[in-house]
């Protein structure tokens, strides 16, 4: 017997097709912005940026860059904003 494995909400979580299409797009956005932050890291590196936040000019600790290696502003200039 064949089953059909297509990703489909589960009928007790009720979500139309409309919410379906959202949260698709809305995993889309965020894989896109996430893109887009590891390419200006890239960026950052190849400049000879990488490290140094975009508001001081201060080292960004490598603790923070190893969590998060797209990071741009340091822990002062994060407690700012």
């Amino acid at each position: 017997m064949k089953r059909d494995i297509s990703p489909v909400a589960p009928e007790c979580l009720h979500l139309t097709r409309k919410d379906m299409v959202n949260t698709r797009r809305n995993a889309l956005l965020e894989r896109n912005r996430q893109l887009g932050r590891i390419e200006a890291a890239l960026a950052r590196m190849e400049g000879g940026q990488f490290g140094i936040c975009a508001q001081c000019n201060g080292s960004i600790p490598r603790g923070m860059l190893e969590a998060d290696p797209a990071m741009v502003r340091c822990p002062d200039c994060l407690r700012i904003c």
